[in-house]
Parts: structure tokens; C-alpha cells; sequence
């Protein structure tokens, strides 16, 4: 092994040293202010609704402050006191605010992703990105082990549906996720914290109370200047049961910090410098196993319960994220200047039981990642109102990823399947990938107003990417084959990624738009390439084009409130992992077609009342994917896994006034959605489909807020209706069956992660 494999695979400290001399380096060139803040209706935000309420939100998604109701571009938004409100505590609980969205997650934390549209990738190999880009402050975070943050003293969460291939950091198919935290505030001293107490109930295994606590203080340092301090510490047991040791796993043990400093010395230049560090050290995620043969019989007769976890090994979790970032923008008669530059890195180690399973097939699965990444966008915005509007800019990135996955099959249990294929003997492999990515992107787009109904926006974005990247496979086995060392890989990519966008806006409050707008994900290598001739091989970049009809209309002062869109997007060469045998493998589908429309709904039927109705329908088949399994088989007009049919939220909210003792709401709100597939090959797991299907999850909350009060009380409750599904069950029967059973023709047994069973919760709020 060379002496920068072992540095990896020993070496696991995050490099501050390093991080501050990028900080020192950022903090003398500079950036731009934050995304707009979301502006409060008056009455207030239900929990994870599809939009925050009859009244108006601000969002950024052009690169610009504009009301919601007036982006041509599909965009659900959410304001921070609705994201504290409903607890939405990090990205597992945001399809509950997105349409026809899910989250996908087949290795915990380590391995999770959104969907949305049917762009998703479950392959955390450290050269390719992600189809649905995460920025928090601006900040790219671009990889599977990375996504798993905490949200905490946020001010607004958007998610952009569809691709972003003009004037966002990175290019995309599928969506941006835009997390925007909370800035300091001139000439205000005070905060606010809050203490949150709650329990997992009524899953058939122990239960799991825990605790949580976030708050922020602001002080003014001087008229132009002022600073902030948020933090967050979770401690919630488990919610998964391991009946083999007796210890709950998927907890959530973490604490943040993220102290923010704002100097604004003149009318026209604002200042902004942020650090924030998120330490997480918990068990690793708990996984339930259902299918066939004698070792699920045998499980089964002792939990039926699908929080039931039979491991030999808990597993451990533990991650650090650390980013920083300064900004600055500069106000002037022909525009804004914005400076945004940013580092962020990751130190992460993932440890769980290979085969999650009772037997020691696979234990001490070990996923390690050490990733850093140093940004630099300048943009030029033009102001708002003239008849041409435009932004223009330019954003340059460097990454260092580097990861590695340790396998162990067993293969010496007596008459288990997996001895055949390691011929009873007792494998070691470890996987190991170091990507180098940098990019350069000059952007551009204009808007010009024909009239005041009537505007067209024409814009692009030049992608150029250079990669290198080296695979190194310590140790041989039966799954990815020989010991072998492939380096000296590099590639460049350049893409054009135009849009163009017709709005029309006949009346006030009522506007139609149709665009056409393109995406680009680069190429990269696969992790667990079986050979050096096919690990140098990179997958070829995903490109799509989006078209899409949309409408946004509020009417009756804003009681009545739709946002629907109608769309179809086409991607070429889509990146694909699949089970081939018993060995996952990455290819390139020929294409993929998404056809889908997308409602977003609210109603004010009276005063202190609100309902409202999420709804998505999507299509997406594969619409050329040859070798998509072993022998050739042919997955063209299959449907893509994880994306259901149907989709749908409901809310409802009413405040009673209490007087002078105050408020009292009342929330409810459920969720409804078919089932998906969950392999390329459709008919490859029947029994773990029927897993997939969300039967009604239903929440609610009561929030009692005193007239003049300084604190608020709510009592909340999620999942009351203790419904359990899985994302992305996958097929481990090479790790369950017994020799003679696969001989009979069993093929399906199922593991993976399951949604929380229900939680019940107190939280009180005070402000001071």
C-alpha cells in the first residue's frame, strides 16, 4: 500500500489548521448577505404544510428577493418558524414539505439522498455528485456521507424542483435544496431557547425518551455591527430495537455551534462571517430484515414488529462538519457585487453490521470519509424593476473526497448460500477512492419586460470540470474481485446548460409560465469496479432538458392560494446502481423519461382557519436501459425505483383567540403516497415493495402562546398512526438463505432502514 493509502485509511483528524488559513484567506477577500428571510402571514404557519400560508414568502430561487407567488419556477418554501414548528430537524423530515419527494437511505446515514422528479443515486463513490444539490449558506454539499446535517436557527428552507443548470454554485438534474440560516441583526440584544422532551411509543419494542435543546443569542456590538451565536444538543434514544445485544439504535446524540459575526460600516457594503461546526457520535442505524427462509421465520417469531433489528453488531456513527464562510456585498447604481467564499470539510466514520443481520456474515462494515472543499463565487445583480434585469457572475470550486468501505465476508458458516460464493472461506476487502474535482462555471441570464403582463428570461451556464481520481482494492473477494490498484485517472467535462422562461401575468396575483431549462451531473468513477480495466472506465455525465407548464394564482385577498406545474424532463446516460448477481454495479441507463404535475394548494375558508392539499403524480420509466442484471436483461419501459405514483399531503390549522390569555392552534396534517419500485428490475423484489407504500402518517400539535408572553408551550405527536415503511429495501439473500433454500428457488430477503414509529413530544419555547 503506498504511503497516502495508509495516510488515509489510518489518518482521521479534521484539518484545522488548514480550515482557519482558508477562513484567514476568505476573511480578506470577502461576500454577499444571506437569502432573504421568509416574511410572516399573519396568521401563523402550519406544520409541514405545502406552503406557509395564504399570505406571501420571500424567496431567492432567481437570485433575487421575489415574493413566491411570483417566481416562474416550481419552488416550496418554508420559513424558520414553520421548520421549528413541525421539527423538522435535518433532510430526512423534507419530503413532508415537497411534492411527490422521498427520502432515499440504503446504508443510513452514510448513503441517503433525496428524490425528487425521479433524480435520485444511492452510489456514494467519491467522484460522482449528487442530482439533487444541497447548498446551506451557499455552501455545496455534494456528497452522500455529508448530507445528514442538523437544522437549527434556520431562517428559510426552499427546494427547487427540477434542474438548475443556470445560476446556482453547481449544476444539477434534478432540484436544489436552499437552507438559509440566520444572520445577525442590527441594533437587537436577545435570543431565544428552547427545551424539547420526547419518547418513540407504541412500536412493540422498549421505549426511548430523549431530550433536544436549540436557542440563539444576538447582540448588538455596536450600531453597525452585531454578532450570533446558535447552537443545537440532541440526545434521543433509538427507535430501532436490537433484540440480539438489547440495545436501541438510529439515536440521534449531536451537538452544534454556529457563532456568526455581521459589520456593515457603510449604507452600501455589508459584511458577513460565519463558522459552524456539527459533532455527531451516536449508534449506527438500525435495519429491519423481512423476506424468506429460516432466518427471518426465526426473527419473526420473536418481533413482528418493523422496528424489530436482529444485529450481531450495533455499530457506531460519528461525523464532524465544519464550514465557514465570509461575504460580502456591495450596494451600487448599476447593481449588487457578491463575494461568497466558503470551505466546508467532513471527517466521518460509519461502522454497522455489514449484513444486518443476526449471523456474523459481514461484520464491522467500516465507511470512512474525509472530504474538504474551498468555493469562490463573485455575481453581479442587476437592481429590480428596470425593464432588463440580470445577473451574472462566475463560481469556482476545488474538492478533495476521499473515502473507504471495508468489507468481511464470512464464508465459513455452515450451509449459509454465502460460503458458496467465497468458497467457504473468510474474505477481507477494503475499497478505497480519492477524487480531485474542480470546476469553473461563468454564468449568465436576463430578463426582459416587454410589458408589465409579459417577460421572457433567456440564460446559460458554462460547466467545465476537471476530475482525477485513483481506486485502490486491498484484499480480494467473491463480490469485487481481485486485489488491484488503478490510479492516474483524469477526465474534463464541459457543458452548456441554457433556460429560457415565458411568464405572463394577465391580472394582479395571477401569473402562467412555461420554460425550458437544462442540467448537467458530471461523470466519475465507480467505487467497486471488479477489475482495473473497469474501474478506469469513467460513467459518462448525465444531461437533461425539463419542459414545464406551471401557474401560480392567489384569489379572494389571498384566502385562496395554487400553485400547480405540469412538466416532463429527459436525462441521457443516467447514472445507475443495480444488482447484478450479488454484486452492485454501476452503468449508464440509455435515458430516463419524468412525466408529472405537481399541486400545491392552501384555503382560508375563514378567519383563523387554513387548509391545504399537496398533491404530485409521477411517471418516470426507464426509457433505454440494456444490462440492467445479470444476463442481459433488458429494464427499457421500467419504472425508476423510488419514486411513487401518487403523492398526498393534507393539512389542517385553526387558532382560537383566547383573549387575554392569548392563543391556541391546532394542527393536523397526514400524508398518503403508493408504492414505489425498488429495483431497475421491477419484478425482482415483490415482497419488498409492498413495503414502500405510506398508509396515512398523520401529525399534529397544539401550540398555546400567552397574550405578551415571552415563552410558548406546544404538545406535538408524529407518525400517530405508528404506520412503517421503507425507501429502498435491498435484496441481502446472499447474506440470509440457507444453500439448500436458494437451491429450492428462494431469492428475496429485505433489509433496510424504517421511517420512526410514533413520537410523542413537549417543547417550550422562551424568548428573552
Amino acid at each position: 500500500m503506498t504511503d497516502r493509502r495508509k495516510q488515509f485509511v489510518a489518518e482521521r483528524g479534521v484539518r484545522g489548521g488548514a480550515a482557519l488559513a482558508v477562513l484567514g484567506l476568505a476573511a480578506g477577500l470577502g461576500v454577499a448577505p444571506g437569502l432573504a428571510q421568509a416574511q410572516q402571514a399573519a396568521a401563523p404557519a402550519p406544520a409541514a404544510a405545502p406552503t406557509e400560508t395564504a399570505g406571501e414568502i420571500v424567496v431567492t430561487a432567481t437570485r433575487r428577493e421575489e415574493a413566491l407567488s411570483r417566481v416562474p419556477i416550481a419552488v416550496t418554501a418554508m420559513s424558520g418558524k414553520v421548520v421549528q414548528e413541525a421539527h423538522i430537524g435535518n433532510f430526512v423530515d423534507l419530503p413532508a414539505m415537497v411534492p411527490g419527494a422521498t427520502f432515499v437511505s440504503t446504508k443510513g446515514p452514510s448513503t441517503a439522498n433525496l428524490q425528487i422528479r425521479g433524480q435520485t443515486t444511492t452510489n456514494d463513490a467519491p467522484a460522482l455528485e449528487l442530482p439533487v444539490a444541497v447548498f446551506i449558506d451557499d455552501i455545496y454539499y455534494g456528497t452522500l456521507a455529508s448530507f445528514d446535517a442538523d437544522f437549527f436557527d434556520v431562517s428559510q428552507i426552499a427546494v427547487l424542483r427540477g434542474p438548475q443548470g443556470t445560476t446556482f454554485g453547481r449544476n444539477v438534474v434534478g432540484g436544489a435544496l436552499q437552507i438559509t440560516d440566520n444572520m445577525p441583526k442590527l441594533g437587537q440584544t436577545g435570543g431565544e431557547t428552547n427545551l424539547t422532551v420526547e419518547t418513540y411509543t407504541g412500536s412493540g419494542v422498549p421505549d426511548s425518551p430523549g431530550f433536544e435543546t436549540q436557542g440563539f443569542f444576538n447582540l448588538a456590538v455596536s450600531p453597525d455591527a452585531a454578532a450570533r451565536l446558535a447552537y443545537s444538543v440532541k440526545d434521543v434514544g433509538g427507535y430501532m430495537h436490537n433484540y440480539v445485544t438489547g440495545h436501541n439504535l438510529s439515536d440521534q446524540k449531536s451537538f452544534a455551534i454556529r457563532p456568526t459575526f455581521l459589520w456593515r460600516p457603510t449604507d452600501d457594503l455589508k459584511l458577513q462571517a460565519m463558522v459552524s461546526y456539527i459533532h455527531e457520535d451516536e449508534a449506527a442505524a438500525g435495519y429491519h430484515f423481512f423476506g424468506q427462509g429460516s432466518v427471518v421465520a426465526a426473527a419473526q417469531a420473536i418481533s413482528t414488529s418493523p422496528w424489530a433489528s436482529f444485529q450481531d453488531v450495533d455499530g457506531t456513527n460519528k461525523r464532524d462538519i465544519f464550514a465557514a464562510q465570509v461575504r460580502a456585498d456591495w450596494s451600487h447604481s448599476f447593481g449588487d457585487l457578491t463575494s461568497i467564499t466558503s470551505y466546508r470539510s467532513l471527517d466521518a466514520k460509519y461502522v454497522d453490521d455489514g449484513d444486518s443481520g443476526p449471523l456474523p456474515a459481514n461484520n464491522n462494515s467500516i465507511n470512512a470519509s474525509r472530504e474538504f472543499e474551498f468555493s469562490q463565487e463573485f455575481r453581479l445583480t442587476s437592481p429590480t424593476g428596470r425593464r432588463l434585469e440580470y445577473v451574472a457572475g462566475l463560481y469556482y470550486g476545488f474538492e478533495n473526497l476521499k473515502k473507504a468501505i471495508t468489507f468481511g465476508f464470512n464464508g465459513t458458516i455452515p450451509g449459509q448460500f454465502l460460503g458458496v460464493l467465497t468458497k467457504g472461506t473468510l474474505q477481507n476487502q477494503t475499497a478505497v477512492g480519492d477524487a480531485h474535482v474542480l470546476t469553473v462555471a461563468p454564468f449568465a441570464e436576463g430578463k426582459f419586460h416587454f410589458t408589465d403582463q409579459v417577460a421572457l428570461t433567456v440564460g446559460g451556464r458554462v460547466t467545465y470540470e476537471d476530475k482525477k481520481n485513483y481506486t485502490d482494492h486491498i484484499g480480494a473477494s467473491a463480490f469485487y474481485g481481485a486485489a488491484f490498484n488503478a490510479e492516474g485517472m483524469e477526465h474534463e467535462w464541459t457543458a452548456f446548460t441554457p433556460r429560457a422562461i415565458l411568464e405572463y401575468k394577465p391580472f394582479h396575483n395571477t401569473l402562467f409560465y412555461a420554460s425550458a431549462s437544462t442540467g448537467f451531473k458530471g461523470g466519475g468513477w465507480s467505487l467497486t469496479s471488479t477489475s482495473p480495466a473497469k474501474a478506469v472506465i469513467p460513467l459518462n455525465p448525465e444531461r437533461s432538458i425539463s419542459y414545464e407548464l406551471g401557474a401560480k394564482v392567489q384569489l379572494f385577498d389571498h384566502r385562496v392560494s395554487l400553485n400547480t406545474a405540469i412538466y416532463q424532463a429527459d436525462t441521457k446516460d443516467l447514472q445507475v446502481r443495480s444488482l447484478i448477481g450479488p454484486v452492485l454495479t454501476d452503468t449508464n441507463a440509455g435515458s430516463e423519461r419524468v412525466r408529472g404535475v405537481e399541486v400545491e394548494s392552501t384555503w382560508t375558508p375563514f378567519h383563523n382557519a387554513q387548509i391545504g392539499l399537496n398533491y404530485a403524480y409521477t411517471e418516470a420509466i426507464y426509457t433505454q436501459f440494456r444490462g440492467c442484471a445479470a444476463g442481459g436483461v433488458n429494464c427499457s419501459g421500467g419504472t425508476v425505483p423510488f419514486v411513487p405514483k401518487n403523492d398526498v399531503h393534507l393539512f389542517v390549522q385553526y387558532r382560537w383567540d383566547l383573549g387575554g390569555l392569548g392563543d391556541l392552534t391546532a394542527h393536523a396534517d397526514g400524508e398518503w403516497s403508493g408504492h414505489t419500485q425498488v429495483s431497475p428490475v421491477n419484478a425482482a423484489q415483490p415482497i419488498a415493495k409492498n413495503f414502500t407504500e405510506k398508509r396515512g402518517l398523520i401529525n399534529g400539535s397544539l401550540i398555546y402562546e400567552p397574550t405578551g408572553g415571552q415563552w410558548k408551550l406546544q404538545i406535538w405527536g408524529k407518525n400517530l398512526t405508528n404506520t412503517g415503511f421503507m425507501t429502498a429495501p435491498s435484496n441481502y439473500y446472499f447474506y440470509y438463505l440457507k444453500t439448500a433454500e436458494y437451491l429450492a428457488g428462494l431469492r428475496e430477503v429485505d433489509r433496510g432502514t424504517v421511517n420512526p414509529p410514533r413520537e410523542i413530544g413537549a417543547t417550550l419555547t422562551y424568548k428573552f
